[in-house]
């Protein structure tokens, strides 16, 4: 496991980079500095080829609609790929806005810790 802090890739922190997986974070300022560019930078995380994209909400207080579909675009791009998606560390009320629009099934998520261990095993979002 490389742990990497900041990647090259701005917009996008790359806290852990496994030989099968990429730990992401995102943050409340990152998701307001413009989602366009993140599009753009996530597909350039996802270009590398990770059987495992994991994407640390832990800093995202609460999930925008316009949010939601970039979590979306990552779960169709990894999908493509033969990879998933897993969200750690995803907040009370942003687990309830995946509840509500019907989308919480679709997501494997994971309590925020110290690392991921790609052997996890992750749960959905809808328990």
């Amino acid at each position: 496991m490389v742990r990497e802090g900041v990647s090259g890739v701005e917009g996008i922190h790359v806290l852990e980079r496994h030989d099968d997986a990429v730990v992401i974070a995102l943050d409340d300022s990152t998701l307001l500095q413009g989602l366009g560019t993140l599009r753009w930078h996530l597909d350039e995380v996802l270009h590398r080829g990770p059987a495992t994209l994991v994407i640390d909400l832990t800093q995202v207080h609460r999930l925008s609609s316009v949010t939601v579909a970039v979590l979306l675009r990552a779960k169709r791009q990894c999908r493509a790929r033969g990879a998933r998606v897993v969200l750690r560390g995803v907040s009370r009320s942003s687990l309830e806005v995946l509840q509500r629009t019907g989308l919480s099934p679709l997501f494997e998520t994971m309590p925020a810790t110290d690392g991921f261990r790609p052997a996890e095993q992750p749960r959905s979002a809808a328990s």
